[in-house]
């Protein structure tokens, strides 16, 4: 068996920066499905990326083991957003007199979605935070069951089965929707 030889700072910071190039457009993409603005997604991934750097043991090369730990750490990210934002929400509500009508997520300039999609993302956004965090990894970030399992410490029937009854819940959302046109 052949020894590695430790990289050197140089080499870790050479090897940092192809990760971070190699990750960080999916990742960022796969945050702000998540968390529903590309502002926060930056911020998920920019910490994703401080904890590899941080707390990585093996060499820095892209692979699959390294795309795992990178999306596990995103999503738990993401997931402690989410809370803290739910937390800062209720917050919100409890001080305010009246809420205005819902303002959706700013989507950047030049970000424009079909009918369909929106309808889809309306649907989606009907699921519980978890059915929505297993659909996103599934159906946008297309990931296999085990991988997905990896990223949330799920098991894969548990993937299967939360996945299931998502899609008959969407599929039943975009049937009303229809039935109402």
């Amino acid at each position: 068996m052949k020894k590695r030889r430790k990289q050197s700072k140089a080499e870790q910071l050479i090897a940092f920066n192809t990760i971070v190039a190699r990750y960080e457009e999916q990742l960022l993409r796969y945050a702000s499905r998540i968390v529903g603005g590309s502002n926060a997604a930056q911020d998920i991934v920019q910490n994703t990326f401080i904890k590899l750097f941080k707390k990585w043991t093996d060499e820095l090369e892209p692979s699959p083991k390294l795309s795992s730990w990178l999306y596990r750490v995103a999503h738990n990210c993401a997931v402690d957003y989410i809370r803290k934002e739910s937390r800062r929400h209720l917050l919100h509500l409890q001080h305010a007199e009246e809420i205005d009508n819902f303002i959706p997520p700013n989507r950047g300039d030049g970000f424009h979605i079909g009918e369909q999609a929106e309808r889809a993302a309306a649907s989606l956004r009907t699921l519980t935070s978890r059915e929505q965090q297993l659909v996103v990894l599934k159906i946008y970030e297309e990931k296999s069951y085990k991988e997905i399992g990896e990223i949330t410490g799920l098991t894969v029937t548990n993937i299967g089965y939360i996945l299931h009854h998502a899609m008959k819940k969407m599929a039943a959302e975009l049937a009303k929707v229809k039935t109402h046109e």
